[in-house]
C-alpha cells in the first residue's frame, strides 16, 4: 500500500515539493479511514482543512431548506482518489457548503489525507521557498483550462498575501503571523497632487517672475545682484513644501486585515506616528464621503469606519475608490458572523457527541499529526543564550513575553558614569604628562573612583533591566523593580478588561529609532497602563492583540460549551422522558365531527 509520503510526493499538488517539504507535510497531515455512509463534514460546519481523497469516494451534497419540499439538493459531486477540496481554506477559515459523507468505493474503503490550516500556514512560514513550488499550472484540455499541479489560484493568491505584504517587527506596521492583509493603501496620489499643486506651480513661476523684477533693476543697483539669490530662496523654500508635504503624504498607511482594521497616521511636522487598531467584529458601520467636486471627479475620498472601540471612529481618509473600503469590510464581516455561527453548530455537534457517547465514524491511520518544530533548533544555555534573555527587548518565555526599554534608553540613564569614566582617563593623562605624578601614585584614587563608577553604571543597566512589561495569556502587568531587591512597585490588568491598545511614537529621536509608548486602555477599577519607550510599538501592540483574540476566543468556547452542556442535559432528560411515555400529547390526535 501507498504510504503517506509517497502518495503525498505523487500527488498534483504537491508534485514539485522536495523531499525536505514533503517529509515536513507527512508529520502535519492526518491519514484517517472513514466507515462506510460516515460523514466526512457537515454542511454548515466550520471548514478550515484541506481533504485529499486517498482511496475510496466522497459524495458531497449541499441541501436548500425550503417550506414546501422541506429540503432538496441543489448540488451533489463525488471525489475520488487524488480528488481534494479545500485548498482555499488553508489561509481563510471558512463554511463547508455542503455534507460530505464517505462511501466504499470497488471495495476500497475512503481513506482521506487531512491538513489543518494552522499547520499548513506554520509549514510555510517555515519553508517559505515551498511557496512558488505551490503555484498553479495550468493547460487547455478540450478547450477548458484544467488545474494539473499546484494550489488553486484563488488558494494561491490567499498563500502569497503572508509574505507580499507581511511588515514584521522593524517594519511600520506588525502583521502577525496567520493574518492576511486584505487591503493595503496609503491616501490617493491625486489628493497629494492636489496637495502640491499651487506649491509646484509657484514654484515654478514665483521665482521667475522675482528673477525677472531684479534683472529689471539697473545693471549697477543692490537689487540688481540680488537676483539669483532672492529667486533661488524662493525657489528652495517652495520645493522644501513640495517635499514635506510628500513625505507627509508616503508615511500614511491604512491596512484592513483578515483580523482586524489598522490606521498608520505619521505627523512629520512633530514626527510623532499613531496607530489605531480595532477588531473587524468591533466594526458597526462603514459610511463613505466624497465631499468636494474634485474628489467626486477624481473618485478619491473618505471611509468613515464606525468601532465599538475606543476610538469611536477611524477614518481612512482621501484614499483611491474608497467603497473597496467598504466592499473588504461587508465582506470580512460576514465571513466572521458566518464562521461564528457555524463554530457554534460545531461546538454544539461536538458537545452532543460527547455528552451522548457518539462512536466515532473514523478511525486514524498510522500516527496523529503533530505541529512542526522549531525552524531552528533552541540553543543550548551557554552565556550568549543567559545573556540575551537578560537582556534582549523581547523574550518569550513558556507563559509570558516580556518586553524591555529600548536601549537608546540605558544608553542616556548612562550618560553620567560613561561620562565620568572618560573624564577620569583625560584627568589622569593630564596629571601625568603635565605634574609629573606617576601611575602607581593614582592608582588607588583611580580605583577607588573607578569601583564606584562601575557600581553606578551596574545599578543604572540593573534598573534598565528590572523596568519590564510582561504579557500573558490572563495579565498586563507593568514592573518598576529596582536593582538588588530593593523595592518593586507593580500595576496589573486582565486582558478581558482591556478595551483598546493605542501605539505611538512621539517625536523625532522616537522616530529615528523605531521606540515610543504603548498606552492599554482598560476597564473597571485598574487605571490605564502604559508602556513607555519600548522598541517597535506596533510590535507589542499586535501582541497584545493576539493575545486578547486568543482570551476571547477561548471565553467564547468556553461559554459555548457551558450552554451546550445545558442543552445536551435538557436533550438528554427529554429522550428520557419520552422513552418513558410521560409526556402527554400538546395537540389533538384526531378532529372530532361536528354535532
Amino acid at each position: 500500500m501507498t504510504t503517506k509520503a509517497e502518495f503525498l510526493q505523487q500527488h498534483p499538488l504537491f508534485k514539485y515539493l522536495n523531499e525536505d517539504h514533503i517529509d515536513a507535510l507527512v508529520q502535519i497531515t492526518d491519514e484517517v479511514q472513514y466507515e462506510n455512509g460516515g460523514m466526512v463534514a457537515y454542511q454548515g460546519d466550520v471548514a478550515s482543512n484541506l481533504y485529499i481523497v486517498k482511496n475510496g469516494r466522497l459524495y458531497a451534497e449541499t441541501r436548500q431548506n425550503d417550506i414546501e419540499n422541506n429540503s432538496y439538493v441543489v448540488k451533489a459531486k463525488d471525489y475520488l482518489a487524488n480528488d481534494y477540496f479545500g485548498d482555499d481554506w488553508l489561509f481563510e477559515p471558512n463554511v463547508h457548503l455542503a455534507n460530505v459523507k464517505a462511501k466504499s468505493y470497488r471495495d476500497n474503503p475512503a481513506i482521506v489525507l487531512i491538513i489543518s490550516s494552522t499547520n499548513f500556514v506554520r509549514f510555510l512560514l517555515q519553508y517559505p521557498d515551498a511557496l512558488p513550488l505551490l503555484e498553479p499550472e495550468e493547460e487547455e484540455v478540450e478547450g477548458q483550462t484544467v488545474l494539473v499541479a499546484g494550489l488553486s489560484p484563488f488558494a494561491y493568491e490567499e498563500a502569497q498575501k503572508l509574505f507580499a505584504t507581511a511588515k514584521r517587527k522593524r517594519t511600520v506596521i506588525s502583521i502577525l503571523p496567520d493574518e492576511l492583509v486584505e487591503y493595503s493603501s496609503r491616501r490617493s496620489s491625486l489628493y497629494l497632487l492636489v496637495q502640491v499643486f499651487f506649491p509646484v506651480l509657484a514654484m515654478l513661476v514665483l521665482p521667475a517672475l522675482i528673477y525677472l523684477f531684479f534683472n529689471a533693476q539697473p545693471v549697477d543697483s543692490f537689487l540688481y545682484r540680488l537676483r539669483f539669490g532672492v529667486s533661488g530662496f524662493f525657489f528652495v523654500i517652495l520645493l522644501l513644501v513640495v517635499l514635506f508635504q510628500t513625505l507627509d503624504w508616503s508615511n500614511d498607511y491604512f491596512v484592513i486585515t483578515n483580523k482586524r482594521v489598522v490606521h498608520r497616521e505619521f505627523d512629520l511636522r512633530t514626527f510623532r506616528v499613531d496607530i489605531k487598531t480595532a477588531r473587524i467584529d468591533q466594526v458597526q458601520s462603514v459610511e463613505i464621503a466624497k465631499p468636494t467636486f474634485i474628489s467626486n471627479l477624481l473618485n478619491f475620498g473618505t471611509a468613515r469606519i464606525t468601532t465599538a472601540s475606543a476610538f469611536g471612529k477611524i477614518l481612512f481618509d482621501n484614499i483611491d475608490n474608497p467603497i473597496e473600503v467598504k466592499e473588504t469590510l461587508d465582506r470580512q464581516s460576514k465571513r466572521v458572523k458566518n464562521l461564528d455561527a457555524s463554530l457554534e453548530q460545531s461546538l454544539l455537534r461536538e458537545t452532543f457527541s460527547t455528552h451522548f457517547a457518539v462512536k466515532p465514524q473514523y478511525q486514524p491511520v498510522g500516527e496523529k499529526a503533530t505541529a512542526l518544530p522549531p525552524a531552528q533548533p533552541l540553543q543550548r544555555p551557554g552565556l550568549l543564550w543567559r545573556l540575551r534573555q537578560r537582556y534582549f527587548w523581547r523574550v518569550e518565555e513558556e507563559n509570558a513575553i516580556i518586553y524591555r526599554k529600548h536601549f537608546i534608553v540605558l544608553i542616556i540613564e548612562s550618560v553620567i558614569p560613561i561620562g565620568l569614566a572618560l573624564l577620569g582617563i583625560i584627568t589622569t593623562f593630564i596629571l601625568i604628562r603635565f605634574f609629573e605624578f606617576t601611575f602607581r601614585q593614582l592608582l588607588p584614587a583611580l580605583i577607588f573612583v573607578y569601583s564606584l563608577d562601575l557600581l553606578w553604571l551596574i545599578w543604572r543597566i540593573e534598573d534598565w533591566r528590572n523596568d519590564m512589561f510582561q504579557l500573558t495569556d490572563r495579565l498586563i502587568v507593568d514592573i518598576d523593580r529596582k536593582p538588588f531587591g530593593f523595592g518593586e512597585s507593580r500595576k496589573q490588568a486582565l486582558l478581558s478588561n482591556i478595551q483598546n491598545v493605542n501605539a505611538y511614537t512621539p517625536g523625532l529621536i522616537h522616530t529615528i529609532f523605531n521606540y515610543g509608548n504603548v498606552e492599554i486602555e482598560t476597564a473597571g477599577a485598574e487605571s490605564n497602563l502604559v508602556f513607555e519607550n519600548i522598541p517597535y510599538p506596533s510590535v507589542i501592540q499586535s501582541d497584545i492583540f493576539a493575545q486578547l483574540e486568543n482570551m476571547l476566543e477561548q471565553q467564547r468556547r468556553n461559554q459555548r460549551g457551558t450552554r451546550h452542556k445545558e442543552y445536551a442535559l435538557l436533550m438528554d432528560v427529554y429522550k428520557q422522558t419520552i422513552e418513558q411515555e410521560r409526556i402527554p400529547h400538546r395537540t389533538p390526535d384526531e378532529v372530532p365531527p361536528l354535532p
